[in-house]
């Protein structure tokens, strides 16, 4: 017997993994409502159409990681190699996860000319990932330098996802994450240059 009522959190979570591993347009509302143990039309009740429950969704998972890892490039009692192995870790567990799972990059690429009122929300969240690892950047290098890292170092966790969910295999993580490291390294150990 379908719950009489269940909250808004849950229903976003649930909604989460099944946008992430079913995608967007092959999860229906009819399988939410089965998910948070719902009638179908009991969903409407909370949110006017899928649509507004995926907004939803990328707003809460964009909470959550401004929350819990972007805000750790900001912890200046943390050195900047830690601030970025934090939020790299971090990072990794809840975009390999079965529960949260890369579902911004997946949708971000599934809705981009299908449902365009998607993209300025994915994009902001990007935007907001790299500001915030181009503030660890700038500790070691100069702002030219720091833009362009931390460009190449979202693209190359978001690359490194997408190919251990392929190959069901963590050494692309892993290879990304060393690759970060190195380069992060090498230009602590160059000093900070004069941005242009």
């Amino acid at each position: 017997m379908p719950k009489q009522k269940v909250s808004v959190d849950f229903i976003l979570k649930e909604s989460l993994k099944l946008f992430r591993q079913k995608s967007y347009h092959n999860t229906s509302v009819a399988d939410i409502a089965e998910a948070c143990g719902l009638l179908k039309g009991s969903i409407y009740h909370y949110f006017p159409s899928k649509e507004a429950l995926m907004h939803a969704v990328i707003q809460f998972v964009h909470s959550y990681f401004r929350e819990e890892i972007f805000s750790i490039a900001y912890n200046e009692k943390l050195s900047p190699q830690e601030r970025m192995e934090k939020m790299f870790k971090k990072s990794e567990r809840m975009l390999l996860s079965d529960d949260g799972g890369d579902v911004m990059g997946n949708v971000g690429v599934e809705t981009a000319r299908v449902i365009p009122e998607f993209s300025d929300e994915i994009k902001e969240f990007f935007a907001e990932w790299i500001r915030a690892t181009e503030h660890i950047f700038l500790q070691i290098t100069g702002e030219y330098e720091a833009t362009k890292l931390a460009e190449q170092t979202v693209a190359e966790i978001e690359g490194a996802v997408m190919m251990t969910r392929i190959f069901k295999d963590p050494k692309f993580m892993k290879n990304a994450y060393e690759r970060i490291n190195d380069r992060f390294a090498s230009f602590a150990l160059a000093g900070v240059p004069n941005s242009k």
